[in-house]
């Protein structure tokens, strides 16, 4: 019994070929419809306080978030069910408003500790501490709590950088992270460095780095910057 249940759609299609042409074409019709079903979108959710509060659970227990981005988030869940069920728009707003205080009470929403921990990842990828600081901005992120969070990345990095490099600026250390992150410059293929030099330039020039900053990279030899990269990897 078990074997029929799991047949694959390419031996349930095979066993039908070999019906009455009757049948086979009433389950042909069947298919149809099933597979029209199945590309039916389906309806939004009504939106009630209830399923606000589980949404903004769910989706905080699986990613990191801002109260700007869960507001926008639920905001688009009003949105669609409003138009789909006629909910009351300002009766939705005060549901959300009411789950994004309590979420913030229950410390699930906390933008300073958002920025701060997103700052020191963009860090850490090899980012510079202006387009860190344009990421937090288009997340929602205050300008207060944004010049905060930099203000101790740039500590933290100081704080973990070995004697030879303090007082450096991250920035620099952050572009020998990402070049070496990406294989650039001094960890290419020594037979290919040359050529690639100019391209390995211009992805640091795109990621928000200068030309000092990037020519410094580029020319640099691996063992020239691994006290510089104690910035990055200390943090």
């Amino acid at each position: 019994m078990h074997d029929k249940h799991r047949q694959s759609p390419e031996t349930s299609d095979s066993a039908r070929e070999k019906k009455p042409a009757g049948n086979a074409h009433f389950s042909n019709q069947s298919d149809k419809k099933s597979k029209t079903r199945s590309h039916e979108p389906k309806r939004p959710r009504k939106v009630t306080r209830d399923y606000l509060m589980n949404y903004a659970t769910w989706y905080l227990e699986r990613f990191a978030a801002s109260r700007a981005r869960l507001e926008t988030l639920m905001r688009g869940k009003i949105r669609l069910s409003v138009a789909e069920h006629g909910t009351d728009p300002d009766e939705a707003v005060e549901w959300m408003n009411s789950v994004l205080s309590a979420c913030e009470k229950a410390g699930f929403i906390n933008d300073d500790a958002y920025a701060k921990g997103r700052a020191r990842s963009l860090l850490r990828r090899g980012k510079a501490l202006r387009v860190i600081a344009a990421d937090l901005s288009a997340r929602g992120i205050a300008s207060d709590q944004v010049d905060a969070a930099l203000t101790e990345l740039r500590t933290e990095a100081d704080d973990a950088a070995y004697e030879e490099v303090r007082g450096t600026d991250p920035n620099i250390a952050a572009a020998a992270a990402y070049a070496r992150r990406r294989r650039l410059g001094p960890w290419r293929r020594s037979e290919i460095r040359d050529e690639k030099r100019e391209k390995d330039m211009a992805a640091l020039a795109r990621q928000g780095f200068g030309y000092d900053t990037a020519t410094r990279i580029i020319n640099s030899e691996i063992e020239e910057l691994e006290d510089l990269l104690s910035m990055i990897d200390g943090i």
